[in-house]
């Protein structure tokens, strides 16, 4: 195994554990979102710090990290369509639907903190596209 596929099957299990709700769709915004940072520098480039400090960047009221559920490749559909985009993300083949935006998150149901460093504050991150339920800040 290359280091690249332990890090695109860490995006993959990050993005199948975002909402469901928008399925692939909300998937792949997630992955672009860490692409995005990484390519701004964020971390120092690092996907795997990316990943792993992914829900702190949507100011949650409840600071106690989320258990990861795993996707299974050989019976899970959606996780195996999770393997491939985060593959495409990595390797720079899947199109940024996001307008390269850096922040995201649901409107209706962000934090307040959100809402005020990022949603509040459109000199410093207006919001450039609105993918499924997302909306998505620069």
């Amino acid at each position: 195994m290359l280091a690249s596929d332990y890090v695109v099957s860490q995006l993959a299990t990050l993005m199948y554990n975002e909402s469901h709700e928008d399925v692939l769709l909300g998937m792949t915004l997630c992955g672009l979102i860490v692409r995005n940072r990484m390519v701004a520098g964020w971390e120092d480039g690092s996907w795997l710090r990316l990943i792993q400090k992914h829900d702190s960047f949507h100011f949650p009221e409840d600071k106690t990290p989320r258990a990861l559920k795993l996707g299974d490749p050989h019976h899970d559909q959606l996780f195996k369509r999770c393997l491939a985009v985060a593959e495409n993300i990595y390797n720079g083949r899947e199109r940024d639907i996001t307008e390269g935006a850096k922040w995201y998150g649901r409107l209706n149901s962000c934090s307040e903190e959100f809402k005020e460093k990022i949603v509040r504050r459109m000199g410093d991150h207006a919001m450039i596209a609105t993918i499924g339920r997302n909306s998505c800040f620069l």
